[in-house]
């Protein structure tokens, strides 16, 4: 299920500031369920980690953390990642994760720029389009259907990171 969260939003210049800092760190990743660029930033003493810190605490309190990663997505032209889902939040990662064992979590995101920056890209949870509000934090679960539609023109930039609370119970 998805939420929307507006106490905070990233600002302009931090969005700006990630897309230009980190489009060099990006890797092209193409399989059957997607073709996208991403990288993961793991430094939790990196600032981009602070930042989300701040709107995760914020957005839903103190209890909740960033956990693991924030990864940058950038889609172009022809970018895409199907419907699929990243559950059970339990299990050992793929390997471009570190093949890790995660403690249980749901996800967060951020919209990284103006929808008229990019045609097409619309983001669906559970079948739903998404709202698109740059600087917003969205939540969804592990199990939630989620995808990006094809990008047909232009750049479409976000983040993805995941969030947990001691004791949380997912079902």
């Amino acid at each position: 299920m998805i939420s929307i969260n507006n106490k905070l939003l990233l600002s302009d210049d931090v969005c700006k500031r990630i897309k230009s800092e980190y489009k060099d760190k990006l890797t092209l990743i193409k399989s059957d369920i997607r073709q996208q660029k991403n990288y993961h930033e793991r430094n939790e003493n990196s600032w981009l980690f602070n930042e989300i810190k701040k709107i995760v605490s914020v957005n839903l309190g103190d209890e909740y953390f960033l956990y693991n990663r924030v990864t940058i997505l950038k889609y172009v032209k022809g970018d895409y990642f199907l419907e699929h889902s990243d559950g059970p939040s339990n299990a050992v990662l793929r390997s471009e994760y570190g093949n890790e064992k995660l403690k249980p979590h749901f996800f967060g995101g951020v919209e990284l720029c103006d929808s008229n920056e990019f045609e097409g890209g619309d983001f669906y949870i559970d079948g739903k389009l998404v709202e698109y509000k740059k600087g917003r934090m969205f939540t969804h679960g592990f199990n939630d259907l989620h995808e990006v539609k094809e990008v047909t023109d232009g750049e479409r930039w976000s983040i993805h990171f995941l969030i947990h609370k001691e004791n949380l119970l997912l079902i």
